[in-house]
């Protein structure tokens, strides 16, 4: 175990000094043994945003051209090419999804072999100074909380990545008009976007605290179940639960609180481009400018 980087962690397990770019390589070492997986999970990913964006430009033909124009001979065939562009692009999607979820409990279940492992040859003056609650809701939701981060943060920023390539490309070629519009929420939620994830970790910071302190008094109560019941303490330990159930509803709600405003006003944002592009995309149909 002195090889892995879990086992060179500080027994507290909350180093201050680590910054996340250090903790990203410390843990990303787990996705090594299965970069076959990566790779397929990844290019799945891909294969289907790629044949989403065919669904615009087929309707653009079918409308334009064979519709229009009474082009009776190639309606048929361009529907088949819809019908194959959103076969594929489920069938990737599907194989994205199998893949995946193979991927990600592998990495999860190598990661928690690892820390339990590693907490099992800690000095037993670690184990008085923490308690038991805290520590299971590292090795079972801190791990995958980890683990979304390191595989679906990545397969997501990577589609979202060919989403906006390929959108600006298809936005500036059709009409560079339209696509500057469509960009005016930009900074609008790159602010908000930037503001939520530079503030969320207090938030969230608050709620796991209050979810291990939960999780240790409910394990503390239940392994000492017979004091509990020698000293008639039922009312104190209920009383206890209840102070640290409110704790964490308070934090839950502080973190839907924040984004019961944010993401409505994120999509409201959005929906400002929609709105100047159809002002000004109408306009230029009703003139004749354009199909």
């Amino acid at each position: 175990m002195a090889g892995h980087p879990i086992s060179s962690v500080d027994p507290s397990l909350e180093s201050k000094s680590r910054t996340t770019g250090e903790v990203v390589r410390r843990v990303s070492v787990f996705l090594t043994p299965y970069k076959g997986m990566a790779i397929a999970n990844l290019s799945c990913a891909l294969l289907a945003q790629g044949f989403a964006f065919v669904y615009p430009r087929l309707v653009q033909f079918l409308i334009d051209d064979v519709i229009q124009g009474k082009k009776a001979h190639l309606f048929i065939p361009t529907l088949l090419g819809l019908l194959g562009a959103f076969l594929f692009r489920d069938l990737f999607n599907s194989l994205r999804i199998r893949v995946n979820n193979v991927f990600e409990q592998n990495v999860i279940f190598d990661m928690r072999k690892v820390i339990f492992s590693r907490l099992q040859r800690l000095p037993i003056g670690f184990f008085d100074q923490r308690a038991s609650g805290d520590l299971m809701t590292r090795v079972i939701e801190d791990v995958n909380s980890v683990e979304r981060v390191l595989i679906d943060g990545t397969e997501t920023g990577a589609t979202a990545l060919l989403a906006i390539v390929l959108g600006l490309f298809l936005l500036f070629s059709a009409n560079p008009t339209l696509a500057w519009l469509g960009m005016v929420p930009i900074p609008i939620l790159a602010c908000g976007a930037y503001w939520y994830t530079s503030t969320a970790h207090t938030r969230y910071r608050a709620q796991r605290k209050a979810a291990s302190a939960m999780n240790s008094m409910v394990m503390d109560a239940l392994q000492g179940i017979r004091q509990i019941k020698a000293y008639n303490r039922h009312d104190f330990e209920d009383q206890r639960l209840a102070e640290r159930a409110s704790e964490l509803r308070n934090g839950t709600l502080g973190v839907m609180r924040v984004w019961s405003i944010y993401s409505p006003a994120m999509a409201f944002a959005g929906a400002l481009g929609t709105v100047l592009v159809l002002w000004v995309g109408g306009l230029q149909v009703i003139h004749g400018e354009m199909t």
